[in-house]
């Protein structure tokens, strides 16, 4: 079975990944706990390779089951429907909020929650809402257009939902217009050089309740091969280190062969 098959790209992703897995290409490896304890964390970590249809799970139940705030990897959408929608025109368009003004593009890279709120208050409660059931991200009931989504209860998003998000992102097939996916992808490449690409969005959030949440979702090419993966982490205990989780996913995804060309 091709995982993105011309036929069976749309069920599979919309869906999620796991349930167009079979047992016979899920792998659950226990090996990133090391990496995930090493950094005072606790998680999820998935990667989908999609040449050899091989799919490689750290703690299922929690890739699968469990459902998390997403937290500011929610700009990843946002910035789609601030572009789709037309309330900007591109990375380049100003976000003012608070007095303050910082372009589109800088607001993802930077992840500015005050811009970020800026954003989804103009894109609108019912627009946020329709897409959010259109594109089954995730389950929410927003109840007003300042609310902070990505924060509050009201959305919550497996990482199986994230993964499937990304790469249907990667691979363009998201319904909105080419345009505006592409400006997306290029602002998640984050390294590219002659061995790889590794393109993400990352994102540290405490919310509301005092516990802190963290998402990286992205791909990484090697010899025109492209592996998706999605890491949620949560500090063991206190508050997590900056850059604990960055460093956790390429830890994990040195482990497994990466950043050598080699793949």
């Amino acid at each position: 079975m091709k995982f993105f098959g011309s036929l069976l790209i749309t069920a599979v992703l919309l869906s999620g990944f796991f349930a167009g897995c079979t047992l016979n290409n899920v792998a659950k490896d226990s090996a990133p706990e090391s990496f995930f304890k090493q950094n005072n964390l606790q998680g999820t970590f998935a990667l989908l390779d999609n040449v050899h249809e091989q799919f490689t799970v750290y703690n299922l139940k929690a890739y699968r089951d469990s459902a998390y705030a997403p937290g500011s990897s929610f700009q990843v959408l946002a910035t789609l429907l601030g572009i789709e929608t037309g309330r900007y025109l591109d990375e380049k368009s100003p976000v003012v909020y608070g007095g303050d003004s910082i372009s589109l593009g800088d607001a993802f890279l930077q992840h500015n929650d005050s811009a970020l709120a800026a954003v989804t208050a103009r894109i609108g409660k019912d627009t946020l809402q329709y897409w959010l059931d259109s594109l089954h991200y995730g389950k929410a009931n927003l109840q007003s257009d300042t609310e902070a989504v990505w924060l509050g209860d009201s959305l919550k998003i497996t990482p199986d939902e994230q993964l499937g998000f990304i790469a249907k992102l990667y691979f363009v097939q998201l319904p909105f217009q080419k345009r505006v996916q592409q400006i997306v992808r290029k602002l998640m490449t984050r390294e590219e050089n002659t061995l790889y690409t590794l393109a993400y969005k990352s994102s540290w959030d405490r919310l509301p309740n005092g516990q802190y949440t963290g998402w990286i979702t992205g791909w990484i090419e090697e010899n025109k091969h492209v592996y998706f993966f999605v890491i949620h982490g949560q500090p063991i205990s206190g508050r997590p280190e900056t850059g604990s989780l960055l460093k956790t996913a390429k830890a994990v995804l040195k482990h497994y062969g990466f950043f050598e060309g080699k793949k």
